[in-house]
């Protein structure tokens, strides 16, 4: 990976983040609801796997798997999650980043611009089961900035036209990025 492919570092960052909060979810937690619909936390974590799946098939131009399925995080949500990242990072690093996508959301777009926008989801999710489990997410404001930068942009595809920002929040750069995803915590804000 060469010095100007911000996109996939960051992608790697948010996914090492990701790894870091599955690693301390509590045994007894798996099943907690999230704030995420619908999804416990092993639901949650399976998705997020399986997008780490797809973004290292993206890599090596394979096609894409289903991502919700619910089979991703397997009988061992973190063995899965290592696994996956190692593959991801090992693909990542054999890349051509620079080689341009026509993709359906985003148009033509370079592969590390793609992963940094990507990196959003992952970096979401391990809010999420961080938020679900009461434990610490870990998320710097730094890294929660590079994420606005990166994919503030997919804000109108994650809420509703009349969605009303929450002030509740606070005023983090983190905080300001989960609630622009319509999310509130499991214990409120």
């Amino acid at each position: 990976m060469s010095k100007g492919n911000d996109g996939a570092r960051h992608l790697i960052r948010c996914a090492y983040l990701f790894d870091a909060v599955l690693a301390r979810i509590p045994e007894n937690q798996w099943e907690s609801p999230t704030c995420c619909e619908g999804w416990a936390v092993t639901d949650c974590a399976s998705h997020a796997i399986g997008v780490m799946v797809n973004l290292k098939n993206r890599a090596i131009g394979a096609e894409p798997v289903d991502y919700q399925d619910g089979s991703w995080a397997g009988d061992d949500p973190l063995q899965s999650c290592r696994e996956r990242l190692d593959a991801l990072v090992e693909a990542i690093q054999e890349a051509d980043l620079e080689t341009e996508l026509d993709h359906p959301v985003f148009g033509q777009i370079k592969l590390d611009d793609f992963y940094g926008v990507m990196a959003y989801d992952l970096l979401v999710h391990a809010w999420d089961l961080a938020d679900a489990t009461d434990i610490e997410h870990g998320i710097d404001e730094i890294t929660a900035e590079i994420a606005v930068a990166k994919s503030g942009h997919l804000t109108p595809l994650v809420r509703s036209e009349d969605y009303e920002f929450d002030p509740a929040c606070g005023d983090g750069v983190l905080e300001r990025l989960i609630e622009s995803t319509g999310r509130t915590p499991v214990n409120g804000w």
